[in-house]
Order: C-alpha cells, then structure tokens, then sequence
C-alpha cells in the first residue's frame, strides 16, 4: 500500500483538494483523502510530494505512432523507408516520451501494417513499458482519399499502408479486415480539405452509406469510431451514421454542433498540429501558395469552430496529431491552445483527463483521481492551473505514475 501526499490533487472532474493524500493498493486508487494524516497501519511506502501538484495521467486521443513528429517526420513515406519491425521498435521510443511527459494514454488513429497493434500488445503482454494504447490499425479510406494519396507511380503498389474501400461493402470488409487484425478503434476519413474554392475548403469522400457500414461494423464489435473530417455535408452524414468523435473539424456548422450534443459525439480539434504548421513556415513545409492559403484559413477558422462547440456543450477532448507536424512529447501543448480558445486551466485539464476518458469509453477506469480507478497519475512540480505552459517543460513533471507504478527514472 502506498500514500501518496500532495500539496493539491486535481481530480480530473473539475474539483480541487488542498493538502490532500491518495492511498493506491495493487495498482489502484483505494481512497482519496483531505488532509494528511491519515489511519493507515503500516503502509510499504510514503512518497511525500508535500509541495507538488498531484493530477490525473493525461490521455492524447489523436497521434500516429509510427514517426516522432515535426517538419521532417517522414510521415507518408515510411513504411518505404522502414521495415514494420523497425518501426514498432522506433515508435516505442516515440510513445515513451508521451509517458515521461505525463500521458499515459494514447489513442493512435492509424498506422501502417498495424505497427500500433502491434506496440499496444506488447506492452500489455509486459515486453517491453509505455502508455496505454488504443489502436486502430490502418485508417479506412476511399480510393484517392484523404489516406489514399498518390505518392507513387500508377505501376507502384503498396501494401498495408492505408485500409481502401469503395461502396458500402468494400469499406465493410476494410472495417472486418482492421477488427480481424487486431485494431480497438477504427478511424475513417469522412472529408478531406480543397484547394479548390476557400469558400467552400473541403471536399466529401465517403458517403453516409460506406461511413454507416463501418461504424455499424465496428459497434457491432463493441468499437468506436473515430473521423477525420474538415467540413461540409460529410460531418452531419458521419453523426447520422453513428460517429463516436469528430477529429479536426475545423467547419462545424451550427446543426452539426448541436447534433453532436445529441447524439453524445465527441470534439477533438487537435489545435497544435496547425499552430505548428503555421509556425514552421510556407518553406519549411514546402507549401504551395494554395495549401498555405488553405492552412492559414484553418488556422483563423478552427477558433470559432471551437468556441461554438463548448458553448453548445460539446465534449471536447484533447487530440495533437503528434507523429505529424507535432514532435511526441509535446502534447501538453494541446492543454494550452484550449486555454487560448477559451477553457480555463481547469477545464483544459479535464478535457485532457475524464473526458479524453470517456471518448475512449473508460471512464469508470481512468481519467480522475477517484477511488477505484487505476492509479495513473503526474506529479507536477508547479501549479499548472496558475501556469498551463508549465505541463510543456519536462523538469516540472516530478513523477508519472502506471497502475501505481512509477514511469520516470529518478
């Protein structure tokens, strides 16, 4: 049995205790206490964090793990540079700067030749440690799709980097095809951006009847689905069909918004990656002058997008997109941009704690500070609902704890 004391516990809920202890037993939240001193006969161990901040084990509910971020990731290319073995072994190291940082949850929303299955099973079979890890293969497309683009010669074939499926039984079998090989959430791209017309920036890709005939798949298999999507008709066709979480979003519609609070589906805006875009540059990024007209549309829009959301009710969940343009590790920033758009501190972290929980559908299990929960938890040195930012600097997250276990070194 361990007691865990702390200057202040966030419990992830929305509530706050002052000078409070937490009790963990076999990995699990056994009480929650205020005060600290408690009637515990003989615990193993006392870990005295007197002066610290004591928060909820944070949960990024978009990111790839098959490449480490930033403007060189190599995100579209390599699974023709690497092996798969070589890249789960490279993304163990990806996903185990997001722990060290904090997230012990991660929801990866695709990959290529099922790296991330692969990775989640191994450290839940103890091989090898890092966060907890829902995976959803490759990502469900349509043929020049959003996943599906062109990168190769039309006498080049690349096998299991994308899931392709066109009509209403061909995405039906790429969904069984991705459940058959092990994935725990499914991901579909629903609509994909246009450089065409800026008055109208996206374009639709799947119709209601292919995305409906995944997410009956996957619901029939106890899975979520989650969308990519930018805007237009194919958000409020993807609510209709049953969409668990829209992801990006950059144009939500009043109707759709309030569909949304509904019909319970959840917001990841994943508002890092283009402030990251935006940040590296029209160079950097080696941008036309269309794309970039198209990224710094989305940079101004995705506020209002936003605002409207949490005003309406919607359950926004923290999503970066590390693996992309974001570097793993930096996830901590997404609680930031929240604060930028509007949250308070408090509500950026839960946004990043029970309800990135309940998006995965483990809220009775993790995402607060509560007894009978597993016992993941960030030790902060600073007070970060005094200072967001503080969460981004590694030499402020003291301890992360795994099932009571501590994740860090030193």
């Amino acid at each position: 049995m361990q007691i865990i004391k702390a200057k202040q516990i966030i419990v992830g809920n929305g509530k706050l205790i002052e000078q409070g202890c937490i009790v963990v037993e076999n990995g699990l939240i056994k009480s929650v206490e205020q005060g600290w001193q408690l009637a515990v006969d003989h615990p193993d161990e006392v870990l005295d964090y007197a002066s610290c901040t004591v928060m909820p084990g944070m949960i990024d509910c978009h990111v790839h793990v098959h490449t480490p971020g930033g403007p060189d990731d190599n995100y579209s290319n390599s699974y023709t540079t690497d092996a798969p073995a070589a890249l789960v072994l490279k993304s163990l190291s990806y996903v185990q700067n997001d722990v060290k940082m904090g997230f012990t949850t991660i929801r990866s929303l695709s990959s290529p030749a099922y790296v991330d299955v692969a990775l989640r099973d191994a450290i839940n079979a103890g091989y090898c440690t890092g966060p907890r890890i829902f995976a959803a293969g490759q990502g469900i497309t349509v043929t020049g799709g959003h996943m599906d683009k062109p990168w190769w010669a039309q006498h080049v074939s690349v096998a299991g980097q994308t899931g392709v499926g066109d009509g209403p039984w061909g995405c039906r079998i790429a969904a069984r095809q991705q459940l058959k090989w092990g994935a725990n959430v499914l991901k579909i791209n629903a609509c994909g951006g246009s450089l065409a017309d800026l008055t109208k920036p996206w374009h639709q890709e799947m119709t209601f009847e292919e995305m409906k005939a995944v997410i009956d798949e996957a619901h029939e298999a106890g899975v979520k689905v989650a969308a990519h999507t930018s805007g237009g008709p194919a958000i409020k066709d993807a609510i209709l069909a049953g969409l668990d979480s829209i992801e990006h979003g950059q144009w939500l519609t009043d109707e759709q918004i309030q569909l949304m609070v509904e019909r319970n589906v959840f917001y990841v805006p994943t508002l890092t990656t283009n402030s990251h875009g935006l940040k590296m540059g029209k160079e950097a990024l080696g941008s036309s002058d269309r794309e970039w007209a198209w990224m710094t549309k989305t940079g101004e829009d995705r506020w209002d997008s936003l605002k409207r959301a949490k005003k309406a009710g919607v359950k926004i969940v923290t999503g970066t997109d590390a693996g992309f343009w974001v570097y793993h590790g930096e996830n901590a920033m997404e609680l930031e941009e929240l604060v930028i758009g509007g949250f308070t501190p408090m509500e950026a972290i839960q946004a990043a704690t029970l309800t990135g929980a309940d998006c995965l559908g483990m809220a009775d299990q993790i995402g607060s500070i509560e007894p009978g929960k597993i016992a993941d938890l960030v030790v902060v040195k600073v007070d970060p609902l005094l200072d967001i930012t503080a969460l981004q600097k590694e030499e402020n997250i003291l301890q992360v704890f795994q099932s009571g276990k501590p994740a860090k070194a030193g």
